[in-house]
């Protein structure tokens, strides 16, 4: 099955989403020790390396404290939030879903954030005041298996100062099941697909 088909659902929601090219910023949230919840993360870092450079895109690592990155969010002024994140769907893992505002709270990310979604999608809100759409990309985990050990980052790559300077570069190595990382490829491969045509 190709990737047309296999994201058809998700395709037809992005061409939506994105056929008027709105401000679009692309949240990623997740705890990149923590096995699959890093998906968000992982998928954000990809996209942003590609996009950084486009006015109209804003792409944001928000790990587990996404409120730290709010005012940057809020300075953007998005008409489309994407947030990407991995939630118990009560479905296979792997199954990827795009939720509108009023149905996340059915699926709430499962990963350790320290603010609850439902309250920093609030306050996302409170300081853009014009029609602002918001939506999940919820991805199911195949493992959540917190490491009791871990690595920087591409530490040859980036070092501390580096990632200090710019939150968008990962702190911590990714800790993806292989099955996962298939699945954030693909998606990146689709989320690439859809900008292209509208940026």
């Amino acid at each position: 099955m190709d990737l047309k088909e296999k994201y058809k659902n998700l395709n037809v929601s992005l061409t939506k989403l994105l056929k008027s090219s709105p401000k679009l910023l692309i949240l990623g949230i997740g705890e990149n020790r923590m096995g699959d919840d890093g998906a968000g993360v992982y998928i954000t870092w990809e996209l942003w390396q590609k996009w950084e450079k486009n006015t109209k895109i804003e792409i944001i690592n928000g790990g587990i404290t996404p409120e730290e990155r709010l005012s940057e969010i809020i300075d953007f002024q998005p008409e489309l939030v994407l947030i990407v994140d991995v939630v118990d769907l009560k479905k296979p893992s792997g199954t990827v879903e795009i939720f509108e505002e009023d149905k996340m709270l059915n699926y709430l990310p499962i990963s350790s954030h320290s603010l609850p979604l439902p309250v920093f999608i609030n306050r996302i809100k409170m300081g853009c005041p014009y029609s602002l759409e918001i939506k999940l990309v919820g991805i199911c985990p195949y493992s959540l298996e917190f490491l009791d050990h871990f690595k920087l980052y591409q530490e040859d790559l980036w070092n501390l100062d580096m990632k200090e300077d710019n939150p968008n570069i990962p702190f911590y190595s990714f800790n993806l099941t292989k099955e996962m990382e298939k699945v954030c490829i693909e998606l990146i491969d689709v989320l690439n697909g859809a900008l292209k045509l509208y940026y």
